[in-house]
């Protein structure tokens, strides 16, 4: 099984990722050269954030497929999948698609003998992560958090579900949601930040995200990730 994965983030999902990875589907090496593909391998790139992902994703596929045939021409194993993990912010999931349909279209690009998977993150991937509820305080002792927290339980409630409770301070939701975690990490004397990544990639918090989703099926999008991944 192998898999060419582009992620929306430049930083985040490119750390988290392969960590996340080893823990749910440990048989899968990662490979740095996306022609060097034998078996259980993956590779992995940053799609540079929006618009420029959509781009990516059609550069992907063009690839995909040439490796993909190069590979058949050899007797060998190609790509099975072309994972896309990316955002959805104020779009829903089938405005996501018809984006990359649409780019599809107009590069008239099609990709052949894999199968395209989209992986959303319903806000961001801080949204998946407000989901700790180890690590979630529901009496803090900073004033902002509190205030926060009467508003939006994270610890009650699905963070995917929360909207810009800042609108006045924070352009969009998922902005929000990480100034959210960030509080939340501060409480706990914690430091989250995009470029700093190793409490949430530590097994104990990612197992707390997939207890989350099984008791309470909130964080459904790191449900489906997680079971995309485990099922392989």
């Amino acid at each position: 099984m192998n898999l060419y994965i582009i992620v929306e983030g430049i930083h985040t999902e490119v750390q988290i990722y392969p960590v996340w990875i080893s823990y749910v589907a440990p048989n899968l090496n990662r490979i740095d050269d996306a022609r060097n593909v034998n078996s259980n391998n993956y590779y992995l790139m940053s799609g540079n954030g929006i618009p420029s992902i959509f781009n990516h994703i059609v550069n992907a596929i063009e690839d995909v497929n040439a490796i993909n045939s190069e590979k058949e021409q050899e007797g060998n194993h190609g790509y099975d999948y072309l994972v896309v993990g990316i955002d959805v912010e104020e779009e829903s999931r089938e405005e996501i698609l018809q984006e990359i349909d649409d780019r599809l279209g107009k590069a008239n690009v099609k990709l052949n003998n894999a199968e395209l998977i989209v992986l959303e993150q319903k806000v961001c991937i801080e949204t998946w992560l407000l989901g700790n509820i180890k690590v979630f305080k529901k009496n803090p002792q900073n004033q902002e958090l509190a205030k926060l927290v009467g508003t939006y339980n994270v610890g009650e409630n699905d963070p995917e579900d929360m909207d810009n409770l800042q609108p006045d301070r924070w352009n969009t939701k998922a902005q929000f949601h990480g100034h959210y975690l960030k509080l939340m990490f501060r409480e706990r004397h914690m430091l989250y930040a995009k470029n700093s990544t190793e409490e949430v990639c530590k097994e104990t918090y990612f197992n707390q995200l997939v207890n989350r989703y099984n008791e309470t099926e909130h964080i459904s999008t790191f449900g489906n990730w997680w079971d995309f991944f485990r099922n392989l």
